[in-house]
């Protein structure tokens, strides 16, 4: 059988999906919705609400600031209903990525799928774990400084 140019450019485009769609597997798009966008207010701050974040739920936001710096962290609320809040990277696998995935009161390392209790969020970092986001309380509003989401920067760049 003779392989003819049109069979040739199939077979390209095919692995070319294929290639995509394994990047994508990788990268934990299949197991998360995108990244909510957020800015700091003028006064340098970036002010969510967390009233109606559910325990067991874990919310994925993209701080972009006038400098065009990127950093990507997630909110969440673990089983005993206190609000955790880390960098979607971890000290390890930081480089590739990937970050981190929601599965109930766990979250997972998209890279080495490792998987780490809710509630240990705030605790600390160190190795593959979420490195935590300084941050306060103020009523039912969680409060970010932008200077301490840019600490997280260098896991972005």
């Amino acid at each position: 059988m003779k392989l003819r140019p049109v069979h040739a450019a199939i077979l390209i485009l095919l692995f070319a999906a294929g290639v995509l769609v394994a990047d994508l597997a990788l990268d934990g798009s299949f197991h998360r919705s995108g990244y909510e966008r957020v800015s700091p207010d003028p006064q340098g701050r970036v002010v969510l609400d967390v009233a109606d974040l559910a325990n067991e739920d874990v919310r994925f936001f993209r701080f972009l600031n006038t400098g065009n710096q990127e950093v990507k962290f997630f909110v969440g609320r673990d089983s005993n209903g206190h609000v955790q809040v880390a960098f979607d990277a971890s000290d390890i696998c930081y480089k590739t990525g990937r970050g981190f995935r929601h599965e109930g009161d766990w979250v997972t390392c998209n890279k080495c799928d490792k998987s780490f209790q809710l509630t240990t969020v705030n605790a600390g970092g160190g190795g593959c774990k979420p490195v935590p986001l300084a941050h306060r309380l103020a009523g039912k509003q969680l409060v970010l400084e932008e200077k301490d989401i840019l600490v997280g920067w260098r896991y972005f760049r």
